[in-house]
């Protein structure tokens, strides 16, 4: 029994080793290359990958582009103002389902801030409208700042911040007006 299941392993080697080897000399002579010069694939510039650009950090070895600094001028006061209006607008709509306030508000929310308001019920809001322009109560750092933004309920004070100085303002959080549950 053993010899024939040795034959039959011979016999499938075999075969596989002479489906390997060419059947006549014609196939077995290998065309000719033209040596004229050198040979270039041809590449197509549109389905290329630009390379990377950034630089590259020394402890970690990943790539991250360069951040313009952020500095506290005109139009950094205006954008955290801007951002704050815009942000208490959308959020002082306790008239509003979730679904439809929600859509206003988490663009304008950082990253923890979306997670902390993501089950908040807008009803719970006591304040329906901005009374005031925002007022920066607090600038130490070009990107956190505190400011204070009047409503008909008191007044709110949030906490905004960005990651560079291009990048958009974001609420971190809303703080009600003192004495408001």
């Amino acid at each position: 029994m053993r010899k024939i299941g040795t034959a039959a392993l011979v016999i499938v080697a075999l075969a596989t080793l002479s489906a390997c080897t060419p059947s006549s000399d014609d196939e077995a002579t290998p065309t000719p290359v033209s040596t004229s010069g050198p040979i270039f694939p041809s590449v197509d510039p549109s389905t290329l990958n630009p390379p990377p650009t950034g630089v590259v950090d020394a402890d970690t070895g990943e790539l991250y582009a360069p951040q313009i600094v952020a500095v506290w001028d005109d139009e950094s006061r205006a954008g955290v103002i801007a951002a704050v209006e815009t942000a208490m607008t959308a959020y002082a709509r306790p008239d509003l389902p979730f679904d439809q306030w929600w859509a206003a508000v988490q663009p304008l929310l950082d990253q923890k801030a979306s997670q902390d308001y993501a089950y908040m019920d807008p009803a719970r809001i006591v304040a329906t409208q901005l009374t005031g322009k925002g007022v920066i109560v607090d600038d130490t750092s070009a990107y956190v700042a505190t400011v204070e933004v009047p409503t008909n309920a008191g007044t709110y004070s949030l906490i905004l911040s960005r990651v560079d100085g291009k990048a958009p303002w974001l609420v971190s959080r809303f703080t009600l007006p003192e004495g408001v549950n």
